[in-house]
């Protein structure tokens, strides 16, 4: 969703791109109200509490968030919840959505099926992108990055990955994003990030 461009709810990252497959329109709305909290903190990490049930924790990295919002992408109404898992170097972030007009719209099929986090997620492939500090500016979930300690510039290499209910209605979107030396074709993007994978613990909770 935002330059993480959300394209056919597929968020998928360019500089323009980081921030919209993260989120952002013109039609947001703040708000903490219980009722649209689809994440909530535990131990370690995160819980989601929608139609999807997964735990996400790590002993190694720190939990912020959740922060919970409504957007439209595409005409469709969304509930929001993001929390993330932050390193030094890399950080997992959660969304946690619902489509709020039960519409239908969380739709990833034509996506690639993930053995990670476990078969239930589709992802967009690992890639590699140059973010300059002025592309943050306006971008709710590269602003939040970087309020909470983690300023999203320079070279980052990233993935998402993507599980949604069989109505389409609920989804948990997995972003991994870690800093890279630079962008170069000798990069291996899923070798970046592999730490970062093998610092969380994602778990089917029903």
């Amino acid at each position: 969703m935002t330059t993480f461009q959300l394209l056919t709810r597929c968020r998928a990252f360019s500089a323009a791109i980081l921030a919209s497959a993260l989120l952002s329109t013109a039609a947001q709305a703040e708000t903490d109200q219980a009722e649209i909290a689809h994440l909530v903190t535990m131990d370690g990490g995160f819980k989601t509490t929608h139609g999807l049930a997964y735990t996400i924790t790590s002993d190694q990295m720190v939990a912020k968030g959740p922060r919970h919002r409504t957007d439209q992408f595409g005409g469709n109404p969304y509930e929001i919840s993001l929390g993330a898992l932050f390193s030094d170097d890399g950080v997992v972030m959660i969304h946690a959505e619902r489509v709020a007009d039960q519409s239908g719209a969380s739709n990833y099929e034509n996506l690639v099926r993930s053995k990670w986090p476990d078969n239930s997620f589709r992802f967009s492939g690992a890639t590699c992108i140059d973010v300059s500090a002025a592309e943050i500016e306006g971008e709710h979930d590269l602003e939040w990055l970087r309020d909470n300690g983690f300023a999203p510039t320079g070279p980052m290499v990233y993935v998402q990955y993507y599980a949604t209910t069989d109505n389409f209605n609920d989804e948990i979107v997995i972003t991994l994003l870690a800093r890279a030396a630079a962008c170069t074709t000798d990069l291996e993007p899923s070798e970046k990030l592999a730490p970062l994978k093998e610092s969380v613990v994602i778990t089917r909770a029903d």
